[in-house]
């Protein structure tokens, strides 16, 4: 919550410290190892089969390229792994023989060489496809040819181009015979989102009651510099249905992946909803206006639960999320049927009308991410209109 630990302002910590404190501590690193241990032994045993398989089975005495490729595939994330396999290998077999066709016409290794390899590899990679990193493959297979081939081994470029495309099926033979879960790192994900979520309400709280817009003002950067996080997330579950899609292993976890995607869209309209919320606060603070103390107690609540929601997908265990969840669901509930227009004062201005639409939106967002259809979640509020879509449920 706001308000621990010390900081710039009154001895209290804003949103940008607390995410930087939390992001270099040791529960941190120590998360971001586990995190990343599925990727670890991924590519720990690929790198080492596909060494195995060009060197003792291929033939080939130094199959750098085989290692290289694992790793890179493995790296890969963003849901396309397979298609970029695939787009590597070609680069790859592309690039040597480029690197190949020019040394030998050359027949020197020197500034321009290297010069007219590069231009000429952009441009077929310019014209073969769209693709920057079948581009960048060729580039790179090229340099390589040309600075490291032997000028006696007029094969070997071609021997690294089937070390690349052996790297490149054992990365997928990797993903899909050692998976990682396909919602561990989507739940973690979520869960610093959350948390991001929470902290700006937090820092919100603390500018409306102190009316110190420069408190706000942080509040906001944070929010809007989130976007690594959300692109993480998404990344996440594109990830996660990619390992379904390849792993036999897997398959049984689609209906809980399909779950998880649900989730996306809630969590990013309740970022978007608190960075809209944090701006007409600011603006209020910066007019010297206010807001009622009950709409400060609602947002307070709302960072609460927003805390609690990233707690319990930090902590991924099914138990704890059956446990909490009800109770987070009840505690939003209550945030819902409050939030009608009786909160504002009399003298209210359109930013604390703006700042209670928002309160509302980010409830029914929380509910929707605690698992309640929009339509349910709708019609938890408090209506303020004689005719509501979704009349108050009995």
């Amino acid at each position: 919550m706001a308000g621990k630990g010390k900081g710039t302002h009154g001895g209290k910590i804003n949103t940008r410290e607390r995410l930087q404190v939390v992001e270099h501590s040791l529960r941190s690193r120590i998360n971001r190892v586990r995190t990343r241990f599925p990727y670890i032994i991924q590519a720990t045993i690929g790198a080492g089969l596909a060494y195995w398989v060009a060197h003792e089975l291929v033939g080939h005495p130094q199959p750098f390229f085989a290692p290289i490729s694992v790793v890179i595939i493995l790296g890969l994330s963003g849901g396309d792994r397979l298609s970029r396999a695939f787009e590597m290998a070609f680069g790859g077999i592309m690039g040597v023989a480029v690197g190949d066709l020019l040394f030998h016409s050359t027949g020197y290794t020197g500034a321009l060489q290297i010069t007219l390899i590069v231009l000429v590899a952009l441009i077929l990679g310019s014209l073969l496809t769209k693709s920057v990193l079948v581009s960048n493959q060729i580039v790179i297979g090229s340099i390589l040819i040309a600075t490291i081939l032997p000028p006696d081994v007029s094969n070997a470029g071609f021997d690294r181009a089937i070390d690349a495309l052996i790297g490149c099926i054992i990365g997928i033979v990797t993903i899909a015979l050692l998976p990682s879960s396909p919602l561990t790192n989507g739940r973690n994900e979520i869960s610093k989102v959350l948390a991001i979520i929470s902290s700006v309400l937090d820092d919100v709280v603390e500018g409306l009651r102190n009316k110190d817009h420069a408190v706000i003002d942080q509040a906001m950067e944070a929010v809007e510099g989130s976007q690594t996080e959300i692109n993480s997330m998404l990344a996440a579950a594109k990830s996660g249905k990619e390992v379904t899609n390849v792993s036999p292993l897997m398959w049984s976890s689609r209906r809980q992946l399909r779950s998880f995607e649900r989730l996306l869209e809630p969590v990013g309209n309740c970022v978007r909803l608190v960075q809209v919320l944090a701006r007409r606060a600011d603006v209020l603070c910066e007019d010297g206006d206010k807001v009622s103390e009950k709409q400060i107690e609602l947002l307070e609540e709302l960072g609460d639960i927003a805390l609690g929601l990233s707690t319990v997908y930090e902590k991924k265990t099914k138990v704890i999320e059956a446990q909490e969840i009800p109770a987070l669901i009840n505690r939003l509930r209550d945030v819902a049927a409050e939030s009608g227009t009786e909160v504002l004062d009399k003298h209210s201005v359109l930013s604390a009308y703006a700042i209670l639409a928002q309160t509302r939106s980010v409830a029914v967002d929380l509910m929707i991410v605690c698992g309640m259809s929009r339509e349910s979640a709708v019609a938890q509020l408090k209506p303020t209109s004689k005719h509501p879509a979704f009349p108050p449920e009995v």
